[in-house]
């Protein structure tokens, strides 16, 4: 049986600490805290998974707490969740320049708060599985480095994005190029009504999510405060420690992030054409397989009608042989009705033999889509 998750709720109102302790008992250990000083007095006996942190709090604040848990290396990839009866762009930048991975407004709903929670606990799930990944990665980057300068990092990584086939990959190769420039950022890349929002602390991160969403609209390439913004069509890169105590570096890496956004953009819509290509070829083969059915189908009917046929022409005319000796004919009028049934039943063989000939071209025709279909 696993553990419980470990939540340290911090909130300077008893009473919210009361509620949040009950909502999220029993499948969350909750250890409430009615200040940041409480709560970082007892990290040492052991960190939680999750933080919840109310923004206003005596003395150091929401934002203040988060910051000083980011910076300890120790506790910066535990997800933060913060809560604030202020629902504005700003408090939401606010939370993200501390650190911070959510955000709830008050009052809150059960469904929200334990949405929140599951959440984090995939945040954390993916921290580790991509912290497996980067750590390859940069073991892979620094053999590397050392003979590779910044231009032969972007041609390196130009050299790799034509064999990319997912967006998936994709996004995660601009990640390996930032971490190898000694930057942090996300991406995010969309295609069709597909968006994803990637990063070192995970995929999706609302959080993230929000902060790209409001400056995706912003401007091709744009900058603010330590932040770098590429917008291209399908994808939005954001770098957030840009080196500005470095301004010759600091250039040379926008040049170079821009090529690859819009190297990046180009390989995300060719991705799209193929994923609508393929989509295009599983309808076409849909539809043949369709035809050639139909085609089956068509002539098992046209088989089976030929048959009845010739099964009714030969029973007509058994019938009028049999007729004719109870009807007192004489033998002109008995050549004569025996003349034009004759005559009947040869133009009835004859569409049956044009019937044979259509079957033929149908079951030739079937072939051919079957041929197509498989090759």
């Amino acid at each position: 049986m696993s553990s419980p998750f470990r939540v340290f709720a911090v909130d300077d109102d008893p009473v919210v600490l009361e509620i949040i302790q009950s909502m999220l008992d029993p499948d969350c250990a909750v250890t409430c805290f009615t200040s940041a000083e409480e709560c970082l007095d007892a990290l040492p006996e052991g960190p939680p998974e999750m933080f919840l942190l109310d923004v206003v709090l005596p003395g150091i604040d929401g934002y203040a707490l988060c910051r000083t848990l980011k910076d300890d290396p120790a506790f910066a990839s535990i997800p933060v969740v913060f809560v604030s009866a202020q629902d504005t762009i700003d408090a939401r930048l606010r939370g993200y320049d501390a650190g911070g991975e959510d955000f709830i407004v008050k009052p809150f709903e059960p469904e929200e708060l334990l949405r929140k929670v599951k959440v984090a606990k995939q945040i954390v799930l993916q921290q580790r599985a991509l912290k497996e990944q980067l750590e390859a990665a940069e073991y892979l980057s620094s053999l590397a480095l050392a003979s590779m300068d910044e231009t032969g990092i972007l041609v390196q990584f130009m050299s790799k994005l034509i064999a990319w086939e997912t967006v998936g990959e994709t996004a995660f190769g601009l990640l390996e190029l930032l971490q190898r420039y000694r930057l942090d950022g996300v991406v995010q890349t969309r295609i069709g009504d597909r968006s994803e929002t990637i990063s070192a602390a995970g995929t999706n991160l609302p959080l993230e999510v929000s902060v790209i969403e409001h400056v995706r609209g912003m401007g091709r390439i744009f900058e603010f405060r330590k932040r770098s913004v590429h917008n291209f069509e399908r994808i939005t890169l954001m770098i957030n420690n840009l080196p500005l105590d470095d301004p010759e570096y600091c250039g040379r890496l926008r040049d170079h992030l821009s090529v690859a956004a819009q190297a990046v953009d180009s390989r995300l819509k060719a991705i799209e054409t193929e994923e609508a290509i393929q989509r295009s070829q599983a309808g076409i083969l849909e539809a043949l397989d369709n035809v050639r059915s139909s085609i089956i189908a068509l002539g098992e009917a046209s088989r089976s009608q030929r048959e009845a046929t010739q099964a009714k022409v030969l029973q007509l005319e058994e019938l009028l042989v049999n007729s004719f000796y109870g009807l007192g004919l004489t033998d002109n009028q008995e050549k004569f009705l025996l003349d034009l049934v004759g005559n009947f039943v040869k133009e009835m063989v004859a569409q049956l033999d044009r019937g044979n000939e259509a079957q033929t071209v149908l079951e030739e025709l079937g072939n051919q889509l079957e041929a197509l279909r498989v090759g």
